[in-house]
């Protein structure tokens, strides 16, 4: 069996490249050739110790943010073939519960999995959750349509955006993508919130109209000057690692205000007043994934609508694994989304 490197997370903070056997494709499986694959929130929160969805064993081979070029397909796949560029979905249901069947196959229970972390040479996918990357579209780009998918569905559920105000609380990708939806939806007014200064000048790059420092400046305060003390009809949490942004998203929300949690806390527990949210009439919606808007989200993507080149801050050889991820932990560093490249783009 021909042999890949892999990376893995030994223990919190210890990263190696292990060699282990290239997947071989089920009968409906495409094998990727990975070229890029970004290093996602949860990952870095694996990185760090804490706690996913109860996933605190060692150790963990992560990755998930992928795109690449097929190299193998199963007998059963008639509408992929070796040489096409391609990224998949990562959340890919198992085709038979009540959730799937309605189209909602985030929500499924028995979901499918890649046969290895993404962060190595090759990975086998189910072929149903594998799209063609548009020609003009380079693969370092493409490496980011995953999490930019989860921000749009997240964004999405804001429900009526057009001539609304909004706001994104964190300024990394998933929280841009559902940025970059909200003004694509017709927002009037697209706050960012967040700390770091080279986030909020990303941010008002690709769509909002106004980012606020939420370490130096009172942000309900900067909000309602704009909107006559209204607040914001929709707010999406995207930031990763911490619970503390719910509490500021439901002081943000104007009365029936829609605030949609896509940002995991690993497993922290946040702290809001029930009492402002009763008052307000507030809606908190939990947002997981990105169940069936690949399709539109990549023709919106070939249309020029996602600035994705924005995105990406640093591109990293796998080899150098340990790097990339410190760059993430590092506040001077200036890291957005960090690459991990196992081959030259295609």
């Amino acid at each position: 069996m021909p042999k890949m490197r892999s990376l893995v997370l030994t223990a919190p903070g210890k990263v190696e490249i292990e060699g282990m056997d290239r997947p071989a494709p089920g009968e409906k499986d495409v094998v990727i050739r990975t070229h890029y694959c970004g290093i996602c929130g949860t990952d870095l929160m694996d990185y760090r110790g804490q706690n996913v969805w109860g996933r605190d064993a060692y150790p963990k081979r992560p990755g998930h943010e992928i795109s690449g070029v097929v190299a193998e397909v199963g007998a059963g796949v008639t509408d992929l073939k070796p040489g096409d560029r391609v990224v998949p979905e990562c959340t890919i249901g198992c085709g038979e519960c009540a959730w799937c069947k309605a189209g909602k196959y985030g929500l499924c229970r028995h979901r499918l999995k890649y046969s290895n972390g993404g962060m190595a040479d090759y990975v086998s996918v189910p072929a149903k959750a594998v799209y063609r990357v548009p020609d003009h579209v380079s693969l370092q780009e493409a490496a980011v349509i995953e999490p930019v998918a989860v921000g749009a569905a997240a964004a999405l559920k804001c429900g009526e955006a057009y001539g609304l105000n909004v706001g994104v609380i964190g300024g990394g990708t998933i929280g841009l993508g559902a940025l970059m939806t909200l003004r694509l939806l017709g927002a009037a007014r697209t706050f960012l919130f967040e700390l770091r200064e080279d986030r909020i000048e990303t941010g008002l790059q690709v769509g909002a109209t106004t980012g606020v420092n939420s370490g130096k400046e009172d942000p309900v305060g900067a909000v309602h000057a704009q909107t006559g003390g209204a607040g914001l009809d929709a707010i999406v949490v995207a930031s990763a690692g911490t619970a503390k942004t719910m509490g500021l998203a439901l002081g943000l929300a104007a009365p029936q205000g829609r605030v949609v949690v896509v940002g995991l806390a690993g497993g922290q527990l946040a702290d809001i007043d029930p009492d402002e949210l009763a008052d307000k009439e507030a809606m908190i919606i939990g947002s997981h994934s990105s169940p069936g808007i690949w399709d539109k989200l990549i023709a919106s993507v070939d249309a020029g609508r996602y600035d994705l080149k924005a995105l990406v801050s640093h591109v990293v050889p796998l080899d150098d694994a340990a790097r990339a991820f410190g760059l993430l932990t590092d506040p001077d560093a200036r890291a957005n989304k960090v690459l991990l490249q196992m081959a030259d783009d295609a």
